[in-house]
């Protein structure tokens, strides 16, 4: 089990005090490819835009809209650049006469950090010390699958012995500010400093963000996977191979190793709805032996907080919603987003692990929305699946309900993420309003709030410190017509306390119509070359 360790006194070089016309049904397939297509390629703003807004009547009970504010850049304005001759550069006093000269190993309270976009998550153990020290010049020579410089930073006034930093920065907060844009950055830093914003480099099989505490404080290792979609190809597949777990089976040893693994589950699961004779048809329905195949992945919960929990061409009204709901308790796997009623689709799914307890919830912001209007630029659609005081539905998004609800979970829960289903199809940033929505979900106190919908993956921003990860793209769907919509990847979250430590993605590519499988290096850093294109056309920068 994953677990943070501090042992021994802290090093004498440690910093003191660390400790639009409304969208059709059928505008709405899946498989649309042409026009789809081209949004993927041609969206270019920070933002999708709103459409004009047409006047509707507003809910009594909807809060005012959240005002959308930019994010600051982070800027380098912090950093101090040492002396270019090696005689000069300033001496480390020490604690004791008997403190070392230089490193010989690193020691167990510190962690080798790097860029988030550095595309390479560990390095052997004897790697470590001649990397800091300046001995390799290069990422590649370590595993990166291209060249990037090596470029060794640290914090101003506790560099550690024996190492020549190319800058040095006022404090943790300015050298992550700075590594997120400076992709081959290293540092050595104090184990208990580190946090998402730097990606903490694991040697051989050691990461350390996953050791058992010895009396520290626990962590939760926690993945996340984008839209699972039943139904079509995806049904036909398992049914000519015999298998309801095939679509599960390349990755599902990957999944069981996380503490918690929540999934968006986009369709139906029922022994009494039938299969549509139309190849296209966006009503998704399997068997419910689909559940061992949830089980054998080790999936503890899933929204039902989307637009195919309810939505269908066949007419199929919530039954679909009820079956699904019932299959899922019959196979001990937890639901939030839908229910029999609106306070059932309100309530936050709750796990305790390791002493901490982690809330998710689930908001419909695509076929339960009434504050957006309906259109292909908004993802919203002309269709109320919402779930009433005595009615079943999902769980809708409007600001008066899912801001308090945030609030109140976070009030017993250590880790709180809600999970929205929104935003535009197939492009690369997310829309005004998803964005609005996501940042009034972090400031009513999510941990780490994540979207879903466009089938494509978008990136990330950090807004008032929280993380928010737009769109995880597609995990098991039978759209295989671009490499944009038949890829996506596992979220990795590991946080103590309220706390996020580590945000990583894990990508994965959709084989066979219905089949995720990890990427390689080399394919993982192509995608990833997406979501942080994406990540700074949301702060501006390009």
């Amino acid at each position: 089990m994953a677990r943070i360790t501090h042992r021994g006194e802290p090093p004498p070089w440690r910093p003191a005090g660390t400790s639009a016309s409304h969208l059709s049904r059928r505008l709405l397939i899946l498989g649309a490819g042409a026009a789809s297509v081209t949004a993927i390629g041609l969206v270019a703003s920070r933002f999708v835009p709103d459409p004009p807004a047409t006047p509707r009547p507003s809910a009594a009970a909807t809060a005012a809209p959240v005002a959308w504010q930019p994010v600051p850049t982070a800027t380098a304005a912090s950093i101090t650049q040492p002396p270019a001759a090696a005689g000069t550069l300033p001496e480390i006093e020490a604690a004791t006469p008997s403190a070392p000269r230089s490193l010989t190993e690193i020691p167990p309270d510190m962690a080798l950090v790097t860029s988030p976009r550095l595309p390479l998550h560990a390095i052997a153990a004897e790697q470590a010390l001649p990397l800091i020290r300046g001995a390799i010049a290069n990422w590649r020579e370590v595993g990166a699958p291209f060249a990037i410089p090596v470029d060794i930073v640290a914090i101003a006034g506790a560099v550690p012995p024996g190492i020549r930093p190319e800058a040095t920065f006022t404090d943790y907060d300015a050298m992550a500010d700075e590594m997120a844009v400076r992709p081959g950055a290293v540092a050595l830093v104090p184990l208990e400093l580190v946090d998402f914003r730097t990606s903490v480099l694991s040697l051989g099989q050691d990461d350390p963000l996953r050791r058992d505490p010895a009396g520290g404080e626990p962590t939760v290792r926690i993945g996340v996977v984008g839209d699972i979609v039943p139904g079509r190809n995806v049904h036909a597949h398992m049914v000519r191979y015999g298998d309801f777990t095939r679509p599960f089976a390349k990755v599902a040893t990957h999944l069981r190793d996380y503490d918690l693994t929540v999934a968006n589950l986009e369709g139906n699961l029922s022994d009494q709805l039938g299969q549509s004779p139309d190849p296209h048809s966006t009503s998704f329905v399997s068997s419910t032996q689909m559940i061992a195949g949830f089980q054998l992945a080790g999936i503890d919960a899933v929204s039902l907080a989307n637009n195919h929990s309810v939505y269908n061409n066949e007419g199929w009204g919530v039954q679909g919603l009820l079956d699904t709901i019932a299959a899922l308790d019959a196979g001990g796997i937890g639901y939030f987003g839908a229910g029999a009623t609106l306070a059932r689709a309100r309530e936050p799914w709750v796990a305790e692990v390791n002493g901490l307890r982690v809330a998710f919830l689930g908001i419909d912001g695509v076929t339960a929305n009434n504050e957006v209007e309906a259109g292909i630029q908004t993802g919203v659609v002309e269709f109320d699946a919402a779930a009433t005081e005595s009615g079943p539905g999902t769980n809708p998004y409007a600001s008066s309900q899912f801001i308090p609800d945030i609030s109140t979970a976070s009030e017993s829960a250590d880790i709180v993420i809600p999970y929205f289903h929104m935003g535009a199809e197939y492009v690369a940033v997310p829309t005004r309003w998803a964005a609005n929505g996501a940042r009034a979900a972090a400031d009513a106190g999510a941990s780490v709030v994540v979207t879903n919908h466009p089938h494509v993956i978008q990136g990330m921003e950090v807004f008032n410190g929280r993380p928010i990860i737009y769109s995880l793209g597609n995990f098991i769907l039978d759209q295989m017509w671009s490499v944009e919509v038949r890829s996506g990847y596992i979220l990795e979250l590991i946080a103590r306390r309220d706390r996020v430590l580590r945000v990583r993605c894990h990508p994965i590519e959709i084989e066979e119509f219905h089949q995720p499988r990890l990427m390689t290096t080399g394919e993982s850093a192509n995608l990833m070359n997406r979501f942080w294109a994406s990540t700074d056309r949301i702060a501006g920068r390009v």
